[in-house]
């Protein structure tokens, strides 16, 4: 594997904040949110995100018209960009689809955009600034890796040829590239799934950006046991600190908890970040950052998240140290009170959006707020719906974003029904529909951190959590554990 430049590693972490980026997006996307980019009523997702300068450039995966055969409209690669001094946008654009009876005739899908010095990839002389790989099959079943170059973003030349092949005929293939620019030329270095046997995640590395070699195999030592076969939505590389950050996807929330309605994307992303010589070794784990969740951004389905890199896949960019990432969202958040089965209704590809949001290292612990609007009580760590007229009842103390510290116990946001929000140390939310991961608090007392116990309480109504032993004269279900004041 390529080795990267080590120097000191700085540390510190704290709560994500939704919706804070200052973007302005053209009348195209006004509709969706301050930030987002997408169409009205049109899926998209799956990003790549390049900044250079005050530019920020997209690229997506959406339904969209073929450009060379207008009676296909099926997944396609689009773009966009915005300045962030001036608000000026160009797109969206329809920038790569299908090639007719080609490898990626079928679902051309989830660009990862690179760029670079790419000099005379296709043997035709020309040389290309940029480099997109890309998802595709010819039976839209089983799936490759393919790439594309381009001088300008917009217009692309694929390579002929797969650059990373399926290992096997069975299940979804080879897939979710991310990639890095090792020597600012053509040296790539490409993380994809592979779905044979299992899902997993292998290193190759290219010298020109076409040709690769497999390194090995990602460590799986540190990610969180309670999401076995995690996917992944991208990778990017931090040369100051020596560490790889990553967001894999949760999993997909149980049809028995949405009215047997299947939801498409998952619930969730998490955060984490690996030193680079430990990226095939495991000698140190990956650490566990934070959950981006129903939870904390009150969409019903968070996945295929992408970083903010400047053009060589650093993440060293934008608001650094804190990290600028986009998130693949349903879009509008669902009513506070919606049943089960209406919520993941709305959860369909159609509503997919790509949504901003960012994380900052330095402050890792997180509120544990108690809400109430005269007939549920919320406890939670994220948002509360401006719509169910909610009003603060008490801080209940302050919990990790990431296990840590010795707090390891999660303390998961939960919802039965229609309006009974709850918290619950299941990771299924004991049958029950999960919102999410508010964070981690303490499984034992501890006087020199003055813990607070909290306990699970109950109605004839629903729950809420409450500091007191007796539950403020009502049933007291269970001590959830301890937290800082």
């Amino acid at each position: 594997m390529t080795d990267f430049t080590h120097v000191s590693f700085r540390t510190g972490m704290v709560l994500v904040a939704f919706g804070m980026m200052l973007v302005t997006v053209s009348c195209s996307t006004a509709q969706l949110g301050a930030g987002m980019i997408g169409r009205v009523g049109k899926y998209d997702y799956s990003p790549s995100v390049i900044q250079s300068g005050n530019v920020r450039q997209f690229w997506w995966c959406g339904l969209a018209q073929n450009p060379t055969r207008s009676s296909q409209t099926t997944d396609a690669i689009l773009y966009e960009s915005v300045d962030l001094t001036t608000g000026e946008t160009e797109g969206p654009l329809t920038v790569l689809a299908e090639t007719a009876g080609a490898w990626d005739s079928v679902y051309l899908c989830n660009p990862k955009v690179i760029g670079g010095s790419f000099d005379n990839p296709l043997g035709d002389g020309q040389s290309f600034q940029y480099a997109m790989y890309y998802v595709a099959s010819s039976d839209g079943i089983t799936n490759n890796i393919g790439v594309a170059f381009s001088q300008d973003g917009i217009n692309w030349k694929k390579y002929p040829q797969p650059v990373i092949r399926k290992s096997s005929e069975n299940g979804y293939g080879v897939g979710q590239p991310a990639v890095y620019n090792s020597d600012h030329k053509a040296a790539i270095l490409m993380f994809y799934e592979d779905s044979n046997p299992t899902t997993h995640h292998v290193a190759a590395t290219s010298n020109d950006g076409v040709h690769f070699t497999v390194q090995g195999t990602l460590t799986t030592n540190g990610l969180n046991p309670d999401n076995p076969e995690p996917t992944w939505g991208d990778m990017a590389y931090d040369p100051t600190s020596g560490y790889w950050y990553a967001v894999y996807n949760s999993p997909t929330r149980d049809p028995t908890t949405t009215g047997r309605e299947a939801e498409r994307g998952s619930y969730g992303v998490t955060l984490y970040k690996i030193p680079n010589d430990s990226l095939l070794t495991g000698s140190t784990p990956w650490q566990e950052l934070h959950t981006i969740d129903t939870n904390i951004t009150g969409y019903e389905s968070n996945h295929l998240a992408a970083f903010v890199r400047d053009p060589n896949g650093n993440i060293n960019i934008g608001a650094y140290p804190t990290l600028d990432i986009y998130i693949t969202v349903t879009n509008p958040q669902p009513s506070w009170d919606a049943s089960p089965a209406n919520v993941a209704k709305g959860a369909r590809p159609d509503s997919w959006d790509i949504a901003p949001v960012q994380w900052a290292p330095g402050n890792p612990l997180m509120e544990l707020r108690r809400y109430y609007n005269g007939t549920s009580h919320v406890a939670t760590t994220g948002l509360v719906s401006a719509s169910g007229g909610f009003t603060l009842v008490s801080s209940l103390g302050h919990i990790y974003e990431g296990p840590q510290q010795g707090a390891t116990v999660p303390f998961y946001a939960c919802k039965n029904g229609s309006k009974d929000y709850f918290v619950s140390l299941d990771k299924a939310c004991e049958g029950q529909r999960i919102l999410g991961k508010n964070g981690y608090g303490y499984a034992q007392p501890d006087k020199s951190l003055n813990l607070v116990a909290v306990y699970r309480c109950s109605t004839k109504q629903g729950h809420f959590v409450s500091l007191d032993s007796k539950c403020e004269g009502e049933t007291t279900d269970e001590l959830l554990g301890y937290v800082l004041p």
